[in-house]
């Protein structure tokens, strides 16, 4: 993979962090950026982690700010990788957002600002840097299993009703499906009537499932192209944004994400996988 430009978004700690050190020790003779909104936390997370690897890097890193759910910036990334690389061939949108559970932010705030992130932002970076991927090249949206979706009691509680899930079961749904799926959700939030419209209630919840749908969605567009588009679960890792619960070290949850960036085998798209393994995330 010598030559090859690799994008980590949220790569200044956490899972984005593992992500982009892994690639560093693995892919031999590329360019791997780390993205963060703050230039000055992207910055010390890049020296950090070429102090850290030494001579075990094998790869060069940079660091670039960019703050997915801006345009301009967004804008301004694909630009500079333009002119500087003539484009990108793997992008690896880790960059995501959830409220800690005690959080006090009304349903509806928590509503606008996750999808927002998640969702929203995930698709502004795509459609910016998208036509910039070399043919062949890869695209990994990390995801969670609260994405997946579930009309039966015992899976992971984000229960829906059927509609809702049978409208991604069809070969055929487009983008605006999606986004309705997401701006009916934001409605009920607003109106405090999320279980009765058929949603769960956690917005991170919602995002993710329409972050995994948008992966399909990708996968299906971007096939002609020979782009590899896949969704995973790094699973419930040691980071802030589980508060320090996950049992999971950074480099194991960022294993996954890294095998659908790099590996050969990785030939199909639009799929969710959990510990290398395509899952379900569709149920009854």
């Amino acid at each position: 993979m010598a030559g090859k430009i690799f994008v980590v978004t949220g790569a200044n700690k956490g899972i984005g962090y593992g992500i982009a050190r892994g690639l560093a020790q693995q892919v031999n003779g590329a360019t791997i950026y780390m993205t963060a909104r703050t230039p000055s936390l992207g910055e010390k997370a890049l020296e950090e982690l070429e102090k850290e690897l030494g001579t075990k890097r094998i790869s060069k890193l940079a660091f670039h700010q960019l703050d997915i759910t801006d345009e301009k910036s967004c804008a301004d990334f694909a630009a500079f990788l333009k002119k500087t690389h003539g484009g990108l061939d793997v992008l690896i949108n880790n960059a995501g957002f959830a409220y800690k559970q005690n959080a006090t932010e009304s349903a509806a705030t928590q509503a606008d600002f996750t999808i927002g992130v998640n969702y929203y932002g995930t698709k502004l970076v795509t459609d910016q840097l998208g036509p910039l991927i070399r043919d062949g090249g890869r695209i990994v949206n990390v995801c969670s299993q609260m994405g997946v979706m579930g009309s039966q009691i015992g899976v992971m509680g984000n229960l829906y009703k059927q509609s809702l899930i049978d409208q991604f079961k069809r070969d055929d749904f487009t983008l605006n499906d999606i986004d309705t799926f997401v701006e009916e959700y934001k409605k009920l939030a607003h109106a405090d009537k999320r279980k009765e419209g058929g949603y769960p209630e956690s917005a991170y919840c919602v995002s993710k499932a329409a972050e995994i749908a948008l992966s399909v969605l990708q996968a299906r567009e971007l096939a002609k192209r020979n782009i590899v588009v896949n969704a995973c679960c790094p699973g419930f890792v040691d980071t802030d944004m589980t508060s320090h619960k996950g049992h999971l070290t950074i480099d194991q949850g960022a294993d996954t994400p890294i095998f659908l960036a790099i590996d050969q085998s990785v030939q199909n798209g639009g799929l969710f996988y959990f510990k290398r393994k395509p899952i379900t995330w569709l149920q009854e």
